[in-house]
C-alpha cells in the first residue's frame, strides 16, 4: 500500500456491510488480500492485538497503526 488513500480504500472493500469496521471474518480476508497469510491462530492474535479499545471490530485507525507498525518492521 502506498498510502494512508489506498489503504483506507482496501480497508473500505473488505468492510462488507458497510458499517465502519471490519470483524474477525473481513479481517481474514483483507489481510489475506494484502499478502500476510495467517494461521487461524495467528489471526485472532492478530485481531485481539489491533483491536486496542477491545470492542471485538477493527476500525480503520486501529488497522492503519498496524499496517504501519508492520511495514516499518519488514522493511
Amino acid at each position: 500500500m502506498s498510502s494512508d488513500v489506498d489503504l483506507q480504500t482496501a480497508f473500505e472493500g473488505f468492510d462488507t456491510d458497510k458499517n465502519g469496521y471490519i470483524d474477525e471474518s473481513e479481517f481474514a480476508a483483507l489481510v489475506n488480500s494484502l499478502g500476510v497469510p495467517f494461521s487461524a491462530e495467528k489471526l485472532r492474535v492478530a485481531f485481539l492485538a489491533i483491536d486496542v479499545n477491545g470492542n471485538e471490530r477493527i476500525e480503520f485507525g486501529e488497522f492503519r497503526s498496524w499496517w504501519t507498525k508492520h511495514h516499518a518492521t519488514r522493511s
